[in-house]
């Protein structure tokens, strides 16, 4: 185990680089520039604006700007943003708790759902619950979030009035945990219903190879209740493929977090990062996605551990 986590390790600083420069790369291809955006509402000269991009290094080739970007990113830096003129940490360290919020929430409730209609699905196959569970999935795992979330607003917000539709908060100023709790049951489901969907397909999938297995024949004609043996013996083995699932689901939670805290003006990375691409904000962009790409990379590791620590039977060389 020791080895195989080292391994991931290393391969995870060439995927890191790769994963930063090309988005760099993408950024500084993208129509216009930061100096535009800069200085779209405002009557300096040419001089003021070549004086502005040899401050900011903009004036360099791209490869340039790339390596002096990522020597500051080695001490710990991770720049000004040119939108706001504060620290990049420090706007991001503001917006990653919404969005932590909402993401692990929304993979949580995805779980608890889930995991028992998947169950229940791989133990009466073919029945009308599976049928139904599994019409469910199929919908759930083909339905777009923004169409999701428009729906929903409609819904819920403007028809029925039942949840506010944007914000953590309501517009009075007061902020309470229950005022919290209601604008995040919309975003919150938005995410769920993917998630849900796919969780469902494996649970049932990974639930039906494990019942047929030997081990499980042999708790049943020992004379064990039939919830034990779906939730001690069955249950553990058939968790690790769910939990790789989980793993592969992390890149699609934090791109399904940008169109969702757009639709419903939650205040967190998503946002941010399509507030900073709009201004072609670099050090901005180039922060959130260390933050997104770190949390992807770290994620998929805790995952291998979690995935051997379910299945004992699985060694690395």
């Amino acid at each position: 185990m020791r080895k195989h986590i080292q391994k991931r390790l290393l391969i995870a600083i060439p995927t890191f680089l790769g994963i930063t420069l090309l988005v760099y790369l993408l950024a500084s291809l993208a129509p216009g520039s930061p100096l535009e955006m800069m200085f779209m509402d405002s009557n300096a000269t040419a001089e003021a604006m070549e004086q502005m991009e040899a401050r900011l290094g903009l004036d360099q080739p791209f490869y340039i700007q790339y390596l002096r970007w990522l020597s500051q990113l080695f001490q710990g830096n991770l720049g000004i943003s040119y939108r706001t003129g504060h620290a990049v940490w420090a706007d991001i360290s503001e917006r990653i708790g919404p969005t932590l919020l909402i993401t692990f929430s929304s993979l949580i409730l995805s779980l608890l759902i889930a995991i028992p209609l998947g169950i229940m699905s791989a133990y009466k196959p073919y029945s009308g619950w599976d049928y139904i569970s599994s019409g469910l999935s199929f919908i759930g795992a083909a339905t777009p979030n923004f169409f999701a979330g428009l729906v929903l607003i409609y819904v819920l917000s403007v028809r029925l009035k039942l949840l506010p539709s944007s914000g953590m908060y309501d517009s009075s100023g007061v902020r309470t945990f229950g005022m919290l709790v209601q604008h995040m049951i919309l975003p919150v489901i938005v995410l769920s219903i993917q998630q849900v969907g796919s969780f469902i397909r494996q649970m049932r999938a990974s639930m039906l190879e494990v019942l047929q297995d030997d081990y499980i024949r042999t708790a049943r004609s020992k004379g064990c209740v039939e919830r034990t043996v779906l939730l001690r013996h069955a249950l553990r083995n058939a968790l690790a493929p769910v939990v790789t699932c989980v793993g592969n689901m992390i890149p699609f939670l934090v791109g399904g977090a940008v169109v969702t805290e757009q639709l419903f003006a939650w205040p967190g990375l998503g946002s941010l990062m399509v507030l900073s691409i709009n201004s072609r904000d670099y050090p901005m962009i180039m922060g959130i996605t260390v933050c997104i790409a770190a949390a992807v990379l770290i994620g998929n590791i805790v995952i291998d551990i979690l995935y051997g620590l379910l299945d004992p039977r699985i060694r690395y060389s």
